[in-house]
């Protein structure tokens, strides 16, 4: 997977971590709940999650990549708030 799609993929699992840690489940059943989400957000977009880890598993193994990755990430994180925050303004 490019770097582009890593933050795309990355981006859409954070936000599914973050749905599930806002229902308040305890640790097993926010596992079972996450492994759904996670399959639903491989399929949004239309990567299969062997994929996924392998390429992860790249970046993983070139730190300088995987940081830019990850502030990319961060970046559209950010992005997304301010504009959900602007959004309720």
């Amino acid at each position: 997977m490019t770097k582009k799609e890593m933050v795309k993929v990355l981006m859409e699992v954070y936000l599914a971590e973050d749905k599930v840690s806002r229902l308040s489940l305890k640790p097993d059943s926010s596992k079972k709940v996450f492994a759904v989400f996670k399959d639903k957000v491989f399929d949004k977009v239309a990567v299969k999650d062997s994929l996924f880890d392998a390429s992860f598993d790249y970046y993983m193994n070139r730190p300088k990549d995987m940081e830019t990755i990850y502030t990319a990430l961060v970046d559209s994180l950010n992005l997304r708030e301010q504009r959900s925050s602007f959004s309720k303004e």
